[in-house]
């Protein structure tokens, strides 16, 4: 089955890399969105920006978030094109004239100056048999995070799945509604406000504390594997900041 889902992968990235112009040797440039639809059933929304080492790069639809997705997982690739823009005949002049006074122009006002968020990179390994990794990040309330998780794990001896996870039964996972081995979080170690990451997400801490990591698996001693996240943290808000 994996080499099937392998050739049509295969096919689909064909014919992305001879419909989109390249930006690069593993880059593309095109600004259409892409529907990539995983062999678990997930559908992620976006645009790839880059294919390399097996790894699709995909924008989230909506967000600067980034998704890594492992080619063993795709079953299709949508694409979706701009629609035409139809040429119309100009319009004959009405017959009628109104007289109508003009507007002073406004001189337009000058654009005032943003402070963008500055963002600290961290690279954390979250094995699949680990309880609650400690990423060694302090967040107060307020605090905006990017994650990105790349990565294959094993959740039983047969059983291999990506951050996205799958469904299946598991009553014992943090998670219950949520899919069986995908990355999940927790801001502080005396709550259980648990929140799923998957492949990638952006966030605002609801609270100050150390942030962890495991995945969402009731039996973590027969996992196997790891998953590398990269997280970007902006700076503490200017009244975090205050004494």
């Amino acid at each position: 089955m994996k080499g099937r889902a392998f050739a049509v992968v295969s096919i689909a990235l064909g014919s992305f890399l001879l419909t989109t112009p390249a930006i690069g040797a593993r880059g593309f440039a095109s600004e259409e969105l892409h529907t990539v639809r995983l062999r678990n059933g997930s559908i992620l929304r976006g645009r790839l920006v880059r294919f390399e080492n097996g790894e699709f790069t995909m924008i989230l639809a909506g967000t600067q978030s980034r998704a890594i997705i492992h080619v063993a997982d795709v079953e299709r690739i949508d694409f979706e094109e701009a629609a035409p823009v139809r040429a119309e005949a100009p319009r004959a002049p009405e017959a009628t004239v109104e007289a109508r006074s003009t507007p002073e122009p406004v001189a337009p006002r000058p654009a005032e100056a943003v402070a963008l968020p500055q963002y600290r990179e961290y690279t954390v390994k979250v094995p699949a048999n680990a309880e609650w990794v400690d990423t060694g990040i302090t967040l107060v309330r307020g605090q905006k995070l990017r994650l990105a998780v790349s990565g294959r794990v094993r959740i039983s001896p047969t059983r291999e799945v990506g951050p996205e996870g799958i469904e299946m039964s598991d009553p014992g996972k943090l998670m219950p509604d949520r899919p069986s081995g995908g990355l999940i979080a927790v801001i502080g170690d005396d709550n259980d406000d648990f929140i799923f990451i998957g492949p990638a997400a952006e966030l605002v801490a609801h609270r100050r504390g150390q942030l962890y990591l495991m995945v969402n698996d009731g039996d973590l001693k027969d996992n196997s594997g790891e998953f590398t996240v990269r997280i970007q943290v902006s700076e503490p808000p200017q009244a975090a900041k205050k004494p």
